[in-house]
């Protein structure tokens, strides 16, 4: 509590100024960012005038670029496409592996398995996750259960060929 009026006013006068004093504050750093950056424009200009009055040099000739017209894809029906660029004498390749599952076929013992083969082994499905040509399921990593192979169900009712098919004759 004030002692005075005098200090009741003094204290309601600095809390009006408060806000103004930050504002300020903040307005006071905004110009000093802006007038570093008139600095910068000021340096930008000079190095341009500088530029704009020295000689262009010509380098050397460089080679013509390959284009569209000197494209050539081709695909190795596995899982690679390969853009060749050929023009005269030059040749560019570049291949591109595509990363997508690829059914093998049944599990062969001896034959590598890249990484996203799928065979099936045991009655299951089985993903590769790395050069591999260890078995599935035999505790490696290099290959993912992908499809179980379920339980046995029960027996069915027989199937449409277990009963002679009737002969009706018209007429």
């Amino acid at each position: 509590m004030p002692d005075t009026i005098s200090d009741a006013v003094i204290l309601i006068i600095k809390a009006a100024l408060a806000p103004l004093q930050a504002e300020n504050a903040a307005l006071k750093a905004r110009l000093a960012a802006v007038e570093d950056v008139c600095k910068d424009v000021g340096v930008i200009r000079e190095r341009l005038a500088v530029a704009e009055v020295r000689q262009l040099v010509p380098g050397p000739a460089g080679k013509d670029g390959l284009g569209f017209d000197d494209l050539s894809v081709s695909y190795d029906q596995d899982r690679t496409i390969t853009l060749a660029f050929q023009h005269g004498g030059r040749q560019k390749l570049f291949p591109v592996q595509l990363p997508f599952m690829h059914y093998q076929g049944v599990y062969q013992d001896g034959k590598l398995y890249a990484p996203g083969d799928v065979v099936t082994h045991g009655g299951s499905a089985w993903h590769c996750n790395a050069v591999s040509g260890v078995k599935p399921g035999d505790s490696s990593t290099d290959w993912t259960l992908m499809v179980k192979r379920g339980q046995q169900g029960a027996t069915g009712q027989p199937g449409r060929d277990a009963y002679p098919v009737p002969v009706v004759k018209a007429g």
